[in-house]
């Protein structure tokens, strides 16, 4: 399994770990003081220490990371995709799952397999991502869906053309998305072609702090440092509007790479 995927999991499962870890606490407690009454002592005074210890960690941990941009941003970020996670409502993937059992289309498929990427099911995402792009195979927003998933696995050259095909049949789709992240997962396979389809995207849709600190990874592989330094200093700049959580990550990245080097602060 992934490192991404990895992770997340274990974040899913750490609050109803820490609830039975309080909740079986005094039973431990009381079996340890059944067998040596002062070890128990010991064993309550070793836990409260190294939770103190513990809590002064952590909360130190806590002013650093508001202190450094891009500690913040990634807080900020996973938190964001930690609350997504957990708040989303199983109903209507439920319901989408049970319609499909009574009649089979790609329509039907393809909402099963959006809800399921929603909610972080990327196994069963992919599965009926990739049964939508058989029965309607017209249709760009399957495909986009489709690489989106693959892209979520790392299957980056079958994201590459499931992008391709999202874009062929709709120019422009998902407000440039296709192009760019078929740039992204070109540029992630080392293909040259990367490059073009990335300034292509910042040239027809003026591009974010995302797409501007991709382009500088192309420029920077391509051995174009000045053009680089341009698009991380796009990225860097202070945003006209509120941007979201994932927006605000990337241009905290590109804040750190400029940082010292005459970009913005």
């Amino acid at each position: 399994m992934p490192a991404g995927r990895t992770t997340r999991a274990a974040l899913r499962t750490l609050p109803l770990a820490l609830t039975f870890a309080v909740a079986a606490w005094p039973f431990v407690l009381w079996l340890v003081h059944r067998v040596d009454a002062e070890a128990a002592v010991r064993t309550e005074q070793t836990v409260v220490a190294a939770l103190k210890t513990g809590a002064w960690l952590l909360g130190g941990l806590l002013l650093v990371g508001l202190a450094v941009p891009l500690a913040r941003a990634f807080l900020r970020l996973h938190g964001s995709r930690i609350w997504l996670s957990l708040s989303q409502d199983m109903a209507p993937l439920l319901r989408a799952q049970s319609e499909l059992r009574h009649f089979e289309s790609g329509a039907r498929h393809f909402e099963v397999g959006r809800l399921a990427r929603l909610r972080r099911r990327d196994d069963l995402a992919l599965v009926h991502l990739q049964r939508a792009v058989e029965l309607e195979a017209g249709a760009a927003s399957h495909w986009h869906w489709l690489g989106l998933a693959q892209f979520d696995h790392g299957d980056w050259t079958a994201a590459a053309e499931s992008f391709r095909r999202a874009e062929a049949l709709d120019p422009g789709h998902a407000f440039g998305g296709a192009l760019l992240l078929r740039g992204r997962a070109l540029h992630l396979l080392g293909a040259p072609e990367a490059l073009a389809l990335l300034a292509e995207h910042g040239r027809r849709h003026g591009g974010s702090p995302k797409s501007h600190v991709w382009l500088a990874e192309a420029y920077t592989r391509a051995g174009d440092a000045a053009a680089a330094r341009t698009a991380l200093g796009i990225a860097a700049a202070p945003p006209r509007t509120k941007l979201s959580a994932e927006e605000n990550w990337f241009r905290a990245i590109a804040r750190m790479r400029t940082f010292g080097r005459g970009g913005p602060r």
